[in-house]
């Protein structure tokens, strides 16, 4: 028979202490058993481990196991006479373990009772307290890495993918009190400009939260407009008192444009952004915008931001030139802009008040024509001259001319036939051919060559309007014939274009003022 010792760890006052037990055993029953002593110590291979179960918190001497494993042999055999030693030790341990749970987050404490100096005592033995994390030990929350990155975890592990989670609230420290969304990518937080549900949002580069109903700048320099709900806007947006355009494609604010709204209507932006109001200069010419609505102006007198007043024409341009505007007939200067008075220009006289005094003769063409706007419809077979509601461009010509004081007509004239009566009533030839010409009010132009403008080769119009923006009035086929639409008055230049540049003829009165 031999003796066994071996040693089981029970807890004595605030101390640790370890008590031997021996263990007999037949020498024929352990034959096969290799021979080892129990309270032999390997010092190389010793460590320590605190661990926590739901029994009771035990020191585990977790040294060579080649040693140990004769001795657990015989504890095997001789199990009730350990047990009941150990279960004392136990027992008192019991009541010592705890395991608490907030938060979604759990904490492993150890209730050992332990010296000031961080150790624990084991009979003559000191091991150093165990300082790795546990399985249960792991992160919850806010974790700044070493890239200054802010990242959530939940029981250790990070949600994969990107979401706009409710999260506690980040502080400088890590979690402060209370909850906000925040747009997290892998775990990590995410700032500046970002792409999430098919549009952009901005998150504060301190706080993280969305940006709402800001102007700010992005991550790679360019500024942004956030809506009222965190969207990046586009078109018309109202910010700081007034109206800005940002490209649906770019979603860059737009400067010094003209562009339709979300809702159709056209803005002018400046060159800071902010829509245009009153009077403005772009593409080279002067518009005038509402102040009200923001629209622009046309065919209408107005005073500008400083106190002038500018004529503004059916496209919205400036006029310079002879120009009609609410029954009367004016000349704007070409450099000023300004209204002319008491002035005579192009031949004609400009009373006190701007308006034409002479020129009568002229005007008497013009108004024949403006009195007939909405009522006649187009056609080379009828009266050609408005009698019967139909008529065409020559046969127009011909009845204006006569109601202004022209001799009676021998005959409907063409625009083969028209040149001849012209000349007979106080016109002369002042230009012909292909090139831009310089045109005066009252003056009569032919388009096509002569023996070749027949019919639908040729067209005859007045002149209404001088200066930069050239106007003219007809009849003609614009309208391809629509009832009631044949008077039309264009702007020359984009007409001749559009027709190709035909070979035109320019009969100017002898005397202007002719009343």
């Amino acid at each position: 028979m031999t003796h066994k010792k071996h040693f089981k760890l029970y807890k004595s006052g605030k101390k640790w202490c370890i008590m031997a037990i021996t263990v007999a055993a037949m020498a024929f029953g352990m034959a096969g058993v290799q021979n080892a002593s129990a309270d032999e110590v390997s010092n190389g291979a010793s460590t320590t481990e605190v661990t926590n179960d739901s029994n009771a918190n035990s020191v585990v001497n977790t040294g060579s196991q080649t040693a140990d494993q004769s001795t657990a042999a015989s504890e095997n055999n001789n199990q009730s006479s350990a047990n009941s030693t150990a279960s004392l030790a136990d027992q008192n341990n019991t009541n010592n373990s705890s395991a608490t749970e907030q938060n979604g987050q759990v904490n492993n404490q150890q209730q050992v009772a332990e010296p000031a100096n961080g150790t624990l005592t084991i009979s003559s033995q000191t091991v150093a307290k165990h300082s790795a994390t546990t399985d249960t030990d792991q992160q919850n929350g806010w974790y700044k890495n070493s890239n200054g990155e802010w990242t959530y975890y939940t029981n250790g592990q990070v949600q994969s993918g990107r979401r706009y989670a409710y999260l506690p609230t980040i502080t400088a420290n890590g979690t402060g009190s209370g909850y906000n969304w925040y747009l997290v990518d892998n775990g990590v937080v995410q700032s500046g400009v970002q792409k999430w549900a098919n549009t952009y949002y901005d998150f504060d580069s301190t706080t993280y939260l969305r940006v709402d109903n800001n102007y700010v700048r992005s991550q790679w320099g360019d500024w942004y407009m956030f809506g009222p709900d965190g969207r990046i806007a586009t078109k018309v947006y109202k910010w700081a008192g007034t109206y800005y355009y940002f490209d649906p494609v770019t979603y860059l604010r737009v400067d010094n444009n003209y562009v339709q709204s979300q809702w159709g209507d056209w803005y002018m932006f400046g060159p800071d952004g902010r829509i245009a109001t009153k009077v403005y200069k772009w593409a080279g010419t002067y518009y005038y915008f509402d102040p009200v609505t923001y629209l622009r102006v046309d065919n209408d007198y107005r005073q500008s931001q400083w106190g002038d007043w500018y004529l503004f024409g059916g496209d919205g341009r400036i006029m310079t030139g002879v120009h009609r505007w609410m029954g009367s007939v004016y000349y704007f200067d070409p450099v000023t802009y300004l209204r002319v008075d008491n002035a005579w220009r192009e031949g004609l006289y400009f009373g006190a008040d701007g308006r034409l005094v002479n020129g009568g003769f002229a005007t008497r063409v013009i108004n024949w024509f403006l009195q007939r706007e909405g009522r006649l419809t187009y056609s080379m077979y009828g009266s050609r001259t408005g009698a019967d509601g139909t008529a065409d461009c020559s046969g127009s010509m011909t009845a204006a001319l006569r109601s202004a004081g022209a001799s009676a007509p021998q005959i409907i004239y063409s625009t083969e036939t028209l040149h001849g009566y012209l000349l007979n009533n106080g016109y002369y030839l002042a230009y012909e051919g292909r090139g831009p010409v310089s045109l005066r009010y009252g003056d009569v132009i032919i388009w096509g060559h002569k023996a070749a403008s027949i019919g639908g080769n040729g067209h005859t119009m007045v002149v209404t309007g001088t200066g930069d923006y050239q106007t003219v009035i007809s009849t003609s086929y614009l309208t391809e014939g629509e009832h009631g639409t044949a008077v039309q008055e264009v702007y020359y230049n984009n007409y001749w274009d559009d027709d190709d540049q035909p070979y035109q003829y320019v009969y100017r009165l002898i005397n202007p003022a002719r009343n």
